[in-house]
């Protein structure tokens, strides 16, 4: 009888394996998705969320905070110019396009097919044909396989750590290629999904230039934009091109209205708004939520020309934005000391009179997906967790992460007594009325820094809590260049950082930010200095998971070590994405996406941009 159990529990998983590999099946595939089924079929005429009626030019002008000095995004150099960094890459082309109405599902771009091995040691993409640089020359295997060795080589810091895993390139057939991933890689999609984003440069463009050093001109690209103006450091205008070879595809119908798209660069925040109201320029993501309720109320407001709008889109929030502490700095390598720093922040007290009540206390890495830790950690957490029992603090395995509530009115004096004590436990006592090393008698310093007078003034309540606390503390605003070295080179004690996450934690940023290896070398974003193996694992656990399902198991398990660890001041993040713009345009439906769509599915509205236009000119005309 156990025998005949144990052969049909085999039988049983046999089937239940040979199912697993009937739906990883290696044949091509117009898409690939992270998790589950596509929602596209191969046929699909353009993405539900498209307009393909949306009308093209006009031109769209937008802000920019700072300065920039290179229009190369591999290098390790030099401060790029938006639209050419991170994501954005405007002028180039992705081998797939990820859709904005599912959770991660790519559809063919410059790749017409894919496909993924059944081992998952590969994938082989079927280059489109009709593909072309702006000068005209086509895009070949060629290029695809220069890039990636010259990126493997030559590239950025922060490109080489997110594709380790990816050993090579080949040709494999006249319109085929085919990456190859570590033996030693999870079997998953994720290498897949992580290459179907990948952008081939021009060989016959870089083969006489110097490739990793920064350059302000313009580079040779294949997308639906090109560079038309570059006034270093104050504009840069990107061009839509009119014979783009990828118009057509389905992935592009519906995009890429606007004729022109620029950034002007500001040095201050506040001309940015004046300006704005003013009409230079027509559209501003607002970060800052007390300028959010009180910088707009104008007449472009009360008139119905200007549009102050909050969006909750389905894109996680992660921390968006904390007080990251440098644990490389010995008195901030004890977990007490930075825990004392958590509780000095008084969030209650910001939210009512900063952002009046529009953000909320930020309490995980990965807040609002699935991500984040939530209560006591479940069995399948503790699983994970439990082999790092000896690595991680004990509070990881028996509470949910929680702050104590502070009074809005400002007072947060238990809170203050609690860092007191953490504080007198590590070593730092109170002598005179100031903060000392017990054993040196070395007073207790700490510089913040940041780049933003809003954040500036944001954090000045805080500053004062911990002087309160008898540490020598100061926040000092540094220009954007200087704060951008000094973060390459972990150059700070403390600094207040934004941190992004997508819904599928990307590969590259989230080895960037936690990964052991990754704490001391220039360039990265472990900014924070995080060196601990239990974090390496579950890193790795989240990247390469199966599930969507395991995913989130590993992500929470991760998320309660790294709230646990103070290794961030938590702030607060908002209860939607804000966007101040003058209503010239029309765009596609954002409760349908993970975005607004902003600025490739908008577009100008005729009617509206005259409106706008000749509300602008008449209130010039009564004021001269």
């Amino acid at each position: 009888m156990k025998r005949l159990i144990i052969t049909v529990s085999s039988v049983l998983i046999l089937q239940n394996v040979l199912a697993i590999a009937a739906a990883f099946a290696s044949e091509p595939s117009h898409g690939l998705s992270y998790f589950g089924d596509l929602k596209y079929p191969r046929d699909f005429p353009y993405f539900d969320y498209a307009n393909p009626d949306a009308p093209k030019g006009g031109k769209m002008k937008t802000s920019a905070i700072g300065t920039f000095n290179n229009l190369h995004p591999y290098a390790d150099n030099g401060i790029p110019a938006q639209g050419i960094d991170g994501y954005s890459m405007w002028i180039y082309d992705r081998l797939m396009v990820q859709s904005q109405d599912e959770l991660s599902s790519a559809y063919g771009n410059l790749a017409e097919t894919v496909e993924l091995a059944d081992d998952y040691r590969s994938v082989t993409f079927t280059l489109r044909e009709g593909a072309y640089w702006h000068d005209g020359m086509p895009i070949t295997i060629e290029d695809v396989i220069w890039t990636f060795n010259t990126l493997k080589s030559k590239g950025s810091v922060a490109w080489k750590s997110a594709n380790k895993r990816v050993v090579s390139v080949e040709q494999v057939g006249p319109r085929t290629f085919r990456f190859r991933f570590d033996e030693t890689a999870p079997k998953t999609r994720q290498l897949a999904m992580q290459m179907s984003s990948f952008i081939p440069l021009p060989k016959h463009y870089w083969k006489n230039r110097t490739f990793n050093a920064t350059t302000l001109v313009p580079p040779l690209g294949s997308g639906p934009y090109r560079i038309k103006t570059v006034d270093a450091g104050h504009r840069i205008i990107y061009q839509r091109v009119k014979d783009y070879w990828g118009r057509n595809l389905n992935v592009n119908i519906g995009a890429h209205n606007l004729g022109e798209i620029e950034f002007i660069y500001f040095l201050d925040k506040n001309i940015v708004i004046q300006s704005l109201r003013a009409g230079v320029f027509d559209y501003k993501r607002e970060f800052n939520t007390d300028d959010f309720a009180t910088a707009y109320d104008f007449w472009g407001l009360h008139e119905g020309l200007f549009i102050k709008k909050m969006l909750k889109l389905g894109k996680t929030y992660g921390m968006d934005w904390g007080i990251l502490v440098n644990t490389r700095i010995e008195k901030l390598s004890d977990i007490r000391v930075r825990e004392a720093l958590a509780l000095a922040y008084n969030f209650e007290w910001a939210n009512r009179v900063l952002w009046h009540g529009l953000m909320k206390r930020n309490i995980s890495y990965f807040i609002e997906s699935g991500l984040e830790a939530t209560g006591p950690p479940s069995a399948e957490e503790l699983f994970l967790l439990e082999p790092f029992r000896d690595q991680i603090p004990e509070r990881v395995f028996t509470h949910e992460f929680l702050l104590p509530e502070n009074s809005p009115s400002g007072r947060n004096r238990d809170t203050l007594l609690q860092a007191d004590a953490l504080l007198e436990s590590a070593g730092w006592v109170v002598s005179d009325f100031k903060r000392v090393n017990r054993a040196s008698g070395k007073p207790f310093t700490l510089e913040i820094i940041t780049s933003d007078i809003a954040q500036e003034r944001m954090l000045v309540p805080y500053v004062e809590n911990l002087k309160r606390l008898g540490i020598s503390a100061k926040l000092r605003r540094i220009e954007s260049n200087t704060m951008v070295n000094r973060k390459r080179t972990y150059d700070f004690e403390a600094v207040v950082q934004q941190i992004w996450l997508n819904n599928i934690p990307n590969a590259g940023w989230i080895r960037s930010s936690f990964l052991s290896g990754n704490a001391d070398i220039p360039n990265m974003q472990n900014y924070a200095g995080i060196k601990v193996p239990a974090v390496d694992a579950l890193v790795e656990k989240l990247i390469f998971a199966a599930s969507e399902d395991q995913m989130n198991i590993a992500g929470r398990a991760l998320d309660r070590i790294l709230l646990w660890s103070f290794y961030v001041v938590p702030g607060a993040y908002p209860q939607g994405r804000k966007f101040v713009y003058w209503d010239r345009f029309g765009f596609s439906p954002p409760e349908k996406m993970v975005w607004n769509g902003w600025p490739h599915l908008w577009w100008i509205d005729k009617e509206k941009n005259a409106r706008v236009d000749a509300g602008i000119s008449a209130l010039k005309d009564s004021t001269n």
